[in-house]
């Protein structure tokens, strides 16, 4: 069984996030998949972790990371890394950006460079893929000069392209979330923790708010909250939140004990050391 498991190919920023987050790990120990989905349903099956994307600052969660954890039992966050996220306009040698007519990358990464490919590319026609790397390759291999890639620069050193324009990001507070994945989540207490939960509620007035007064109540702060559709009836939604604290914590176990009470469903998704922000 391999140790870890990522988005690939080679130069993704998923695989960037994993040698930050385990520099020692040899490249035999790494499996590369071609979609999240594929790295999550290969967890404690043919790797023993698997790291993927959760929310980019720009464009919000990714939502497929998001409803796999809810429809997943056994998967735990046991780590996260917060990464800058730099986009640059690769293509073959000798290719100029007049020429460009084809731009490969993966949605998020159009959807965040939007305001250049507005601006310099607004003919140009946009092929999603599964990772901007899969975007580098495709370009490197088939050899059409009219063809352009959104990705990284070790993408381009990786595939032989040529940047054809630096950091074409909209906006340069540009960071990805990500979130490490096990059937072993559970980490002892840090002193600087982050805990996760995801919960379902009963519709009525006031539902939500007796969930989230418990927090308030126990001083616990809040990073993140966002809800989902439960894909069960329209209108029903799940709850994913993400709160400062240890769940060892006194006062974190008394707040998640109150919230159980009042949720008809609550997954403790895991405590684990929150991540610093890059300078």
């Amino acid at each position: 069984m391999h140790k870890m498991g990522y988005l690939g190919p080679p130069g993704t920023f998923t695989e960037e996030a994993l040698l930050h987050y385990n520099k020692e790990l040899a490249r035999e120990e790494i499996k590369e998949y071609k979609t999240i989905p594929e790295v999550i349903k290969a967890v404690g099956k043919e790797v023993e972790e698997g790291i993927v994307p959760v929310e980019n600052s720009l464009e919000g969660s990714v939502s497929i990371t998001l409803d796999l954890l809810a429809g997943n039992r056994e998967l735990k966050i046991k780590g996260e890394v917060v990464i800058p996220i730099d986009h640059h306009l690769l293509a073959l040698e000798g290719t100029n950006l007049e020429n460009i007519q084809l731009i490969y990358s993966h949605s998020q990464a159009v959807a965040q460079c939007r305001k250049f490919l507005e601006e310099y590319l607004p003919g140009a026609e946009m092929e999603l893929t599964y990772s901007t790397a899969q975007a580098a390759k495709i370009v490197a291999e088939k050899g059409d000069k009219t063809w352009g890639a959104i990705g990284t620069l070790r993408a381009a050193e990786l595939y032989s392209l040529k940047v054809l324009k630096r950091d074409i990001h909209d906006y340069p507070c540009n960071y990805t979330r990500f979130i490490v994945l096990s059937p072993r989540g559970d980490t002892s207490p840090t002193g600087k923790d982050k805990t996760s939960i995801i919960f379902g509620i009963k519709d009525g007035p006031g539902a939500l708010y007796q969930v989230l007064k418990e927090f308030a109540l126990n001083q616990i702060n809040l990073t993140k909250i966002e809800s989902r559709p439960s894909k069960r009836n329209f209108g029903d939604y799940l709850f994913f939140v993400d709160f400062q604290g240890h769940m060892d914590n006194e006062e974190i176990k008394k707040a998640l004990k109150a919230v159980g009470g009042n949720t008809v469903f609550l997954k403790i998704l895991g405590s684990y050391p929150e991540a610093p922000l890059p300078l």
